[in-house]
């Protein structure tokens, strides 16, 4: 059951994640990368906050190996990879940002294998390889067939929100294995450190962004930001912790990469009708979905 409630928790962060990611790159012309980092940390933190709160967790506190582990995690996966990651959206779009997104799974399950001497069972390792053949598949294509010239910059930045993407989960992966918190507060803790180290490196190395960031979010329209912030950080990340407390990062990363999967209905709904080719890698997906959901951990 565990098991179960864990791949589900990742399939509906990734769902999640594919509404935001759209959301985000709308106010992305509005601020910077790190601009549009710091505004979402300083929106979902009281969110995650109040949740946690109300929901019946008592906050906890991080004097601990375990609990310092979660914060480094999150400096190193949402300072910097979500900085990276929305860097690489603004260049390269939804669709090419989200497809180097399908590094992180198997760097993860290196990563797994290599720290924590975890590994995928073969039926596992023969879902995950299906799954991510056939996101990249769908991934490849857009669904109106448009064609772009990928920034090598973009490029980059996308390379590095993978490889902090797989390190921040393992990180999470480990100490949630060996400490005792909710996944509200994991969350918490890990948004907050990514946040206040955000904040910190903007005042010690550009102030002036501070008043630049609030002068941009009275211009941009704040309904879908804030939508984009409650799907993408507050409920996605929550979700993400759901996940990496009960199954394998390598498998939850796995997961967490159908995203796209998500977009093909958003784009039949824009009027822009998914290739072939989109549609079959969406079966294949599914199919590899279908092995994990029936393979025991």
């Amino acid at each position: 059951m565990e098991n179960l409630v864990g791949q589900l928790a990742a399939l509906c962060a990734a769902g999640f994640w594919a509404v935001a990611t759209l959301l985000y790159h709308r106010a992305g012309h509005h601020f910077s990368p790190v601009q549009l980092n710091l505004v979402k940390g300083v929106i979902a933190t009281p969110l995650l906050l109040l949740f946690a709160y109300f929901g019946g967790s008592a906050l906890v506190a991080f004097d601990n190996t375990p609990g310092v582990l979660l914060l480094i995690s999150g400096v190193i996966g949402i300072t910097i990879g979500d900085s990276c990651y929305f860097a690489a959206l603004r260049r390269l779009g939804p669709w090419y940002a989200m497809l180097l997104e399908y590094l992180a799974p198997p760097l993860a399950a290196a990563l797994a294998w290599i720290a924590l001497g975890d590994t995928l069972g073969p039926w596992q390792l023969i879902g995950s390889t299906v799954t991510l053949m056939g996101v990249l598949t769908v991934v490849i294509e857009k669904p109106n067939g448009e064609r772009q010239r990928l920034s090598l910059s973009g490029v980059l930045f996308g390379i590095s929100a993978a490889a902090c993407q797989a390190v921040g989960l393992v990180m999470s992966f480990h100490a949630l294995q060996s400490f005792e918190v909710s996944a509200a507060n994991a969350a918490l803790l890990r948004l907050f450190a990514g946040t206040a180290a955000l904040s910190i490196m903007i005042i010690a190395w550009r102030p002036r962004l501070l008043p630049e960031t609030l002068h941009a979010f009275r211009k941009v329209s704040v309904l879908p930001l804030l939508l984009a912030v409650i799907f993408g950080t507050f409920l996605a990340i929550w979700l993400q912790q759901q996940a990496i407390a009960r199954i394998n990062p390598g498998l939850a990363q796995t997961l967490l990469a159908t995203a796209p999967l998500f977009m093909l209905p958003i784009a039949w709904w824009q009027q822009q009708t998914p290739s072939l080719r989109s549609i079959s890698g969406a079966i294949i997906a599914l199919a590899g979905i279908g092995l994990l959901f029936l393979t025991p951990s």
